[in-house]
């Protein structure tokens, strides 16, 4: 069998092929499942607090006359408390100590608050960090996501933060 094994930015995992973040990578028992289905590595679904709600998750994806071709997703970070995923990032590194886990975060455009979760996600022994300045789906009036992403200087700043 092929070696596929990579070291991307000094990140090692068995193959290329990593989940992105999204419901898929939402808990432990998910991201072990596909680790052991083969996957090399995943993004943790986007961590943050406070936890925000919208309803619904989904909504349709229309085209013309054409009536819902497809769903888009709408849904926010983690709905799960930090603590708890940030457990479950510490124990499927410690099971999975070959396979790349990035933490995806986002908080508040606040020196404080990107300090501490930072330091909260190092702890868990992740291999990085995504700093998640792209998210399309809400939060713009809280300075968050796309919202910052798309002010250089706010991306700037946070980055130098972290």
């Amino acid at each position: 069998m092929a070696d596929l094994s990579v070291n991307f930015a000094g990140i090692k995992s068995p193959n290329p092929f990593w989940l992105a973040s999204a419901p898929p990578t939402n808990m432990g028992s998910m991201v072990e499942r596909a680790f052991d289905a083969g996957w090399g590595g995943a993004v943790w679904k986007t961590l943050g607090e406070p936890i925000v709600n919208v309803s619904s998750r989904l909504a349709s994806l229309d085209q013309g006359a054409l009536r819902m071709i497809g769903l888009n997703n709408i849904e926010l970070i983690t709905d799960r408390p930090l603590e708890v995923n940030l457990k479950e990032i510490y124990e499927c590194k410690k099971k999975y100590p070959g396979h790349a886990v990035i933490v995806s975060l986002m908080v508040e455009s606040k020196r404080e608050a990107w300090h501490e979760i930072v330091k909260k996600s190092q702890d868990t022994g992740a291999d990085g960090f995504e700093l998640n300045f792209g998210c399309p789906h809400g939060m713009s009036e809280r300075g968050m996501g796309a919202a910052m992403g798309q002010v250089p200087e706010y991306t700037c700043m946070v980055t130098e933060w972290v």
